[in-house]
């Protein structure tokens, strides 16, 4: 398995249902078997490709990044970040807390996510909640003193980037 370079444009994709429900443009930071780091750059423009739930962003109108950039840690097999809506926010140097949660739960009730899915992801928010109450963390805190070069070009998304295959 080849992995990708520092710089280069690696397509995050939010899968909902099997199929691409968002895809972002990102420079790589980081990758190696056991972790991939992206950057999403302020101005990156969104895609989304046709879903029968569309994107939260896409309803609001919002085409592109703002603010700052983020920074994001992915394990392979973890089915989480920010794509479940169940987001945490993690100060170096504060408490923790979740965002959006009642946002989650309206879109279990929409059928957005069955059932099922909403206890496994509701499973994976305690295991993260334990997680940060036990400060058991598994990425490097080193992390949290990561800056982008402020010339990053935002990536485009390239050409077919709607057709291209899920791994």
């Amino acid at each position: 398995m080849g992995f990708f370079a520092p710089g280069d444009v690696a397509l995050r994709r939010e899968v909902l249902h099997g199929r691409p429900w968002a895809v972002t443009p990102t420079r790589v930071v980081a990758d190696g078997p056991d972790l991939l780091a992206v950057f999403t750059v302020p101005g990156t423009r969104f895609g989304f490709p046709p879903h029968p739930f569309p994107h939260h962003w896409q309803t609001l109108g919002r085409t592109r990044w703002n603010g700052h950039g983020k920074l994001q840690l992915h394990r392979p097999g973890d089915a989480y970040s920010v794509d479940h809506e169940l987001d945490y926010w993690v100060p170096v140097d504060g408490p923790w807390s979740d965002r959006d949660r009642e946002e989650f739960e309206l879109q279990v009730a929409e059928g957005k996510y069955t059932a099922e899915q909403g206890d496994a992801i509701r499973r994976t928010g305690k295991e993260i909640e334990a997680m940060l109450d036990g400060g058991t963390t598994w990425w490097d805190p080193a992390w949290s003193g990561f800056t982008a070069d402020p010339d990053l070009p935002a990536p485009d998304l390239p050409a077919g980037w709607e057709d291209y295959p899920l791994p």
